[in-house]
């Protein structure tokens, strides 16, 4: 779903500015004059995220944060000014402001500070859903299928999970390792513990190091207050270290450190944290290669691979997909397929297709479907042409071979997604289940930047 942002500013040029460059980024945008219109949107539809102004005719970003605040919105808000002194700054942070950002800013500066706020709001929100659970919910019964290898996944799961040792998940994007976490997490002793999660990829390196270990005031630019990493905020339970081979040389080797010595040293603190949890961490990634490219860290690497759990692409476990079809069904409407089961036409599709975009993109699928039928039977002819006839989709040279080789079918896939998102490429990644910057690699790596 794509995020509300609520920009405030009684600039027009501003707003306006603001508008196209959250817009191609992939957000919804809305834009308000001044402070009493703002609420009024709030109040009515709602937004995701406040990014306001602080020098305001009539209510000032000052008052727009206390009068959210008294609606208990817990709302991310970003207040930017080119006129704010210190004093000015620190009250709009002691208020419950996120992120306090100085006119004329970089774009990369502003979006990193809402991706940072979007996706630590995603965070609390599924870390207090998990604790309000139940015990054992969210268990194997959560991994659709019932195919041998999947089977062989739940019981590795169930009989690994009431120990402490690290877990290292491996398979390929859109697979369903978060769900393999979550499951480890609930059949464990530290169920009743939070699970907290990160993924690595889709955090800049120059934030990843506070979002892990958090900061003290005053260590950098912008620190203005201390900030609890995740790390110490997964104490009691598990901490799950999503797309750990897209991290830097730097972090891994204070990765290392935080397993080795159970203890967190926040950016810019002299005194260390003590932390208990439990680490899972998952890759997409091959480590060993990454290992002899000078990527990845050999002792890390074994200190994560301790028992590793490998997913197997939905290409290789074809038994499943009818059942996750219905699971997805069921998901997006609420009520089953119909009086009838898939057409074996349509069946015969779903297993022929190899799904390079694996369970995440089977359930895009699902949710087409259900946008465009409005109700009626499930028809192929509801599916895009790169699913009905593979061929139709393929942009690899003339003289590939018969077979296409996986680098050739991911290649395609993500020009399709690409193509499908009119070039918004935050949107293409979450899709894809991948960090942007990961699927700034792949772009320069297959050379779609030239397309």
């Amino acid at each position: 779903m794509r995020k509300r942002i609520l920009v405030v500013d009684d600039e027009q040029s501003m707003r306006d500015t603001l508008d196209i460059m959250l817009s191609k980024e992939g957000f919804d945008v809305v834009t308000e004059p001044d402070a009493k219109s703002a609420l009024n949107v709030f109040d009515g539809d709602g937004c995701d995220l406040v990014l306001t102004d602080l020098k305001m005719p009539g209510m000032d970003g000052i008052g727009l944060i206390e009068k959210l605040q008294e609606r208990n919105s817990g709302i991310p808000i970003i207040i930017m000014t080119a006129y704010a002194t210190k004093e000015e700054a620190i009250r709009a942070l002691n208020l419950g402001a996120s992120f306090f950002i100085e006119k004329p800013f970089k774009k990369t500066e502003l979006l990193n500070f809402i991706n940072r706020c979007l996706k630590m709001e995603d965070l609390i929100r599924e870390n207090r859903q998990l604790k309000n659970k139940p015990y054992g919910s969210g268990g194997v019964e959560t991994i659709v299928g019932t195919s041998q290898q999947i089977k062989q996944v739940k019981e590795l799961i169930k009989k690994i999970a009431p120990t402490e040792s690290t877990v290292l998940i491996t398979g390929e994007s859109g697979t369903g390792k978060e769900i393999a976490a979550q499951a480890l997490h609930a059949h464990s002793t530290r169920a009743e513990g939070p699970f907290v999660a990160i993924n690595c990829g889709s955090i800049p390196t120059e934030l990843l190091e506070s979002e892990l270990f958090g900061h003290v005031k005053g260590s950098f630019t912008g620190a203005v207050r201390d900030k609890v990493g995740l790390m110490e905020m997964a104490d009691g339970g598990t901490f799950f270290l999503d797309e750990v081979g897209n991290t830097a040389l730097s972090i891994q080797m204070k990765i290392l450190r935080a397993i080795q010595e159970r203890e967190v040293l926040p950016v810019g603190g002299q005194s260390p944290r003590n932390v208990d949890f439990r680490l899972i961490a998952a890759t997409n990634e091959n480590l060993e290669e990454a290992i002899l490219r000078g990527e990845f860290r050999k002792d890390l690497y074994y200190r994560l691979n301790v028992i590793n759990i490998e997913i197997p692409p939905l290409r290789e476990r074809r038994d499943d997909i009818e059942l996750l079809f219905y699971h997805f069904y069921r998901l997006k409407t609420g009520k089953e397929t119909g009086s009838e089961r898939l057409s074996e036409d349509v069946l015969a599709i779903l297993r022929s297709y190899d799904w390079p975009g694996n369970i995440r993109e089977l359930e895009n699928l699902v949710e087409r479907i259900v946008a465009l039928s409005g109700g009626s039977p499930v028809s192929s002819a509801f599916f895009p042409d790169h699913i009905r006839n593979p061929s139709c989709a393929t942009i690899v040279s003339d003289d590939a071979p018969a077979i296409p080789s996986m680098d050739e079918i991911e290649k395609a896939y993500i020009h399709w997604i690409l193509t499908q998102q009119r070039g918004q490429k935050q949107k293409a990644a979450e899709i894809l289940g991948i960090g942007r910057s990961t699927l700034d690699r792949k772009i320069e790596k297959y050379g779609l930047d030239k397309l």
